[in-house]
């Protein structure tokens, strides 16, 4: 979730947006949790490769990035990357850190009755397990590779 307030709105949402639509210059991130952001190629015509808008969004949620994956090539996006923002308290520093994903498994918690969860590991070979319990993901069951991200 984001919040924001009006002297963060920016003048070109007059310009430039439709109705409903708003263009912010900040936004703060009201929960210190785990984020995903989302680098993609949008076709104006799904199949014709000559125009490409790059476009960027940031979600609160992995559910959100597996939305996009799953509109399918039809639906003119073609997604180029997807990085994982962590807060410190689950990365181990004392800062924010981000990385690409380069494999989302699916597993299981050990301590909460083997509950599903997502565990993502990036293109370093870290991994973040989806977790509010605060396991660490070397704990986690990995059961299967659910999506795996290539250029």
């Amino acid at each position: 979730m984001f919040f924001t307030r009006t002297a963060f709105r920016s003048p070109i949402s007059n310009l430039f947006c439709e109705p409903g639509e708003t263009v912010w210059s900040a936004a703060e991130l009201t929960l210190q949790q785990t984020w995903f952001l989302a680098y993609f190629e949008h076709f104006e015509v799904p199949g014709d490769t000559e125009f490409a808008c790059g476009r960027t969004m940031l979600f609160a949620e992995f559910s959100g990035v597996e939305e996009l994956i799953g509109l399918g090539p039809e639906s003119g996006i073609h997604l180029k990357s997807v990085h994982i923002l962590t807060p410190g308290h689950v990365n181990g520093t004392d800062t924010w850190k981000m990385d690409q994903i380069g494999v989302v498994w699916s597993g299981r918690e050990p301590d909460a009755e083997y509950m599903p969860m997502d565990v993502f590991e990036t293109t370093s070979g870290e991994r973040y397990p989806a977790s509010f319990v605060g396991n660490n993901a070397v704990e986690f069951q990995l059961d299967a590779v659910k999506f795996k991200f290539t250029n």
